[in-house]
């Protein structure tokens, strides 16, 4: 992998994100992760005093974002120790919004994927990576990975893949992962949430649903799942528990797992709750 680039916010969940990506780098080589913090003071922020009468002046914005910037460096110098030799780390601060300065970080550094944490298990704690996860995860072009706070790195070897059928040909998306230099290539468990039970219907098209995987998959150990849980959030979560797997990946499409994911409250809940690191393709 040549590029990971990380959103940091200084929280519990944003720290356990880069931990995970050092561990991820010792065994599956990165050559690059880029750190980047932010700090946008807006004119409305500077003219208007907050409920607690606090008024942000420029001086006070220079001294945040100088501490800020030094908290960045200290967490710079921290990721280098725990990396093997031969990975660069590179800290960026930027003077602008959250999504536009990973929009213009992604454009200019054009990284395999963004990284970062979600805070499910700390409600009290303040993150803004983390209130913000889900319009990161729409806005980014590149392959996004979200870590949970409590997940550690573990090598990966099975991976659920949430699809929805009607929509196979994005299932041929996997092959991007290929293209992500030292990216793993774990055995697929594709999982169609059917409450329904559409494909016990003898017109369901069972060979040629095979047959497409089959040839989309031809450098994949995969295996095909249904549910009928009629929760797709409960049915994706309680599969990927029940089988053992170690990533959940949602594929884009207009009528597929990841348009419902990012068009409802499903997204937010499979990102704060699954437990396990989730990877949306783009």
């Amino acid at each position: 992998m040549k590029t990971i680039l990380i959103p940091v916010d200084f929280s519990v969940s944003s720290n356990n994100a880069i931990n995970y990506a050092a561990d991820l780098s010792n065994h599956r080589h990165v050559d690059r992760i880029i750190l980047f913090a932010q700090c946008y003071v807006s004119l409305f922020e500077q003219i208007i005093p907050t409920p607690d009468f606090i008024q942000t002046g420029e001086e006070e914005a220079r001294e945040l974002r100088g501490q800020l910037k030094g908290k960045l460096e200290e967490l710079k110098t921290q990721l280098l120790k725990k990396l093997n030799s031969g990975t660069i780390v590179t800290a960026v601060f930027l003077k602008m919004p959250l999504l536009r300065a990973t929009l213009k970080l992604i454009e200019e550094e054009k990284p395999d994927v963004l990284l970062f944490g979600s805070n499910n298990d700390f409600v009290d704690e303040k993150s803004s990576v983390g209130e913000h996860m889900i319009e990161l995860a729409r806005v980014s072009p590149v392959p996004v990975f979200i870590i949970p706070p409590d997940t550690r790195y573990v090598p990966i070897t099975h991976a659920l893949v949430a699809c929805d059928f009607k929509t196979l040909n994005h299932v041929g998306l996997l092959k991007r992962l290929q293209r992500i230099k030292h990216w793993p290539r774990p055995k697929l468990a594709l999982l169609n949430v059917d409450p329904f039970n559409k494909h016990l219907d003898p017109l369901h098209p069972a060979q040629e649903i095979n047959g497409i995987l089959k040839e989309m998959l031809v450098d994949y150990e995969y295996e095909l799942f249904y549910s009928d849980e009629s929760d797709i959030l409960k049915g994706v979560i309680e599969f990927a528990d029940q089988h053992q797997q170690q990533l959940i990946i949602a594929l884009p499409g207009e009528h597929s797992f990841l348009y419902s994911l990012t068009h409802q409250s499903i997204t937010e809940g499979l990102s704060r709750d699954a437990g396990k690191p989730v990877l949306i393709l783009k």
